[in-house]
């Protein structure tokens, strides 16, 4: 009687055992189809997560692709150098975009590979979003086509400006020497002074009027031959200094007498011009010595 309970005792702690083991295998069992679910289940979140960032990314870049597109044309108040400029940072700033959402959509192709029930799914949107970035790189790089042919032509307008100003320059220096030119001679005075006889030998006055030697009057004569003259420029100077003359100088040529001035200098005599307007009228000034 004692032995068969003793085996009853044994049998039941065997039974015992292997219960316990077949619950920690069927509890384990469960904890790692749970771990695999919820792994599942975060592993779905985070793809689900990417999948809104690039769609949501794409969607901006659309709006910006559509302002480029619009902005590359005349827009008032901006200059051609202004445009080129903005269209460079806004084909950078999307081209890191491009860049940002390939690196996510290749992270996300990795995440989808790990969920089983959803893939289909999530490679239809993921071929779309393949589509949706090559659309927006081939209108990048129509941007960028445009970038260059900008560049292109705001070098000739450059050039076309340049040569532009160039050319004006080159006539207002052309004008400007005209009328550097027209003042040298405006303001150009030829002058001669000698005796009475000096004169007269130099072809520069006549003797006429009178009678039988008496009465006549220098006059200055009509052929002025400029070699025998000197010059001076009233932008220049206002005064001629003459040597001197025991009685001074009388001016023989039309000048108004109030242009001018004559007096003592020193040993000898000037000439000093008052009112260059009027004085400048008669180009040949002639001074007899007395």
């Amino acid at each position: 009687m004692k032995a068969l309970t003793w085996i009853i005792a044994v049998v039941l702690a065997i039974l015992a055992i292997l219960f316990g083991i077949m619950w920690m295998n069927a509890a384990n069992k469960v904890s790692a189809a749970e771990k695999k679910a919820s792994d599942a289940q975060k592993l779905y979140e985070t793809a689900s997560n990417t999948l809104n960032e690039v769609q949501t990314s794409l969607e901006a870049l659309d709006v910006d692709l559509l302002g480029s597109i619009a902005g590359t044309g005349e827009i008032p108040g901006s200059t051609p150098e202004e445009r080129r400029n903005r269209l460079i940072t806004n084909i950078t700033n999307m081209r890191t975009q491009i860049e940002t959402d390939k690196k996510k959509i290749a992270e996300l192709e990795r995440q989808v590979s790990q969920v089983k029930g959803q893939r289909d799914g999530y490679l239809s949107t993921l071929n779309s979003l393949r589509s949706s970035v090559a659309e927006k790189e081939r209108i990048l790089a129509e941007l960028e086509g445009r970038l260059t042919q900008l560049s292109a032509d705001l070098s000739s307008e450059k050039q076309a400006a340049q040569a532009e100003i160039a050319k004006r320059e080159s006539q207002i220096k052309e004008k400007e020497n005209i009328i550097q030119t027209q003042s040298q001679d405006l303001n150009q005075i030829y002058y001669i002074y000698g005796t009475r006889k000096e004169l007269i030998a130099a072809g520069v006055i006549d003797r006429k009027g009178g009678i039988l030697g008496l009465g006549r009057v220098s006059t200055v004569t009509s052929k002025i031959i400029t070699d025998k003259f000197s010059t001076m420029n009233l932008l220049d100077t206002d005064q001629i200094l003459l040597p001197a003359a025991p009685k001074g100088y009388a001016v023989l040529s039309n000048h108004v007498a109030a242009s001018y001035s004559l007096m003592k200098e020193g040993n000898g005599w000037a000439l000093k011009v008052t009112d260059p307007e009027s004085f400048r009228k008669q180009k040949f000034l002639v001074l007899e010595k007395k």
